[in-house]
């Protein structure tokens, strides 16, 4: 079974790891995209996203991984990584 995202829906794959934001203790948790919706315009797949955890659906595969989609448009979205994540 595959899972196709609709409208401006993003697939993507947590990274099990939080980037920490400055000297503050914030953490920005971030992942790999997946697939995309027809109407996202922004992102694409193989991008690294960073993300809040408000926002998200989780979606279990067949290989039991969990996976989430989340909607271009909301702000749960902060961004795209230009520069790989170490």
């Amino acid at each position: 079974m595959t899972f196709k995202p609709f409208g401006k829906n993003i697939l993507f794959q947590p990274k099990e790891k939080e980037k920490v934001i400055g000297d503050t203790s914030k953490f920005l948790l971030y992942g790999t995209v997946l697939d995309i919706g027809a109407e996202v315009k922004n992102i694409k797949v193989g991008d690294i996203i960073g993300y809040t955890q408000w926002g998200l659906n989780k979606i279990v595969m067949e290989d039991k991984s969990e996976n989430f989609f989340i909607s271009e448009s909301d702000d749960f979205i902060l961004g795209v990584y230009e520069t790989p994540i170490l």
